[in-house]
């Protein structure tokens, strides 16, 4: 007997010898793997969500962290030239 999902792809003609029980069987085959792909990627999407939710957290911490340095910085450079 050939492959299921392969009979479920083709023309029904029941002078085959296949039943429509095995071609809706091929049918259903067909589905969950469709179903099972469509998974992986859901998956593989929430996953790099994640990772360029991380990557913008940890950058926006940098910059606000480099704001913050530079303004001290210019506290000092502001006392320097009191100083002067």
């Amino acid at each position: 007997m050939a492959n299921l999902r392969e009979l479920s792809k083709q023309n029904f003609e029941s002078a085959n010898g296949n039943t429509l029980e095995a071609i809706g069987a091929g049918s259903l085959q067909r589905i969950a793997d469709a179903t099972e792909l469509m998974a992986k990627n859901y998956l593989q999407l929430q996953t790099d969500r994640e990772l360029y939710k991380r990557w913008y957290n940890e950058s926006k911490a940098q910059k606000e962290k480099l704001y913050r340095q530079i303004s001290a910085l210019k506290g000092v450079i502001t006392k320097l030239k009191k100083r002067a």
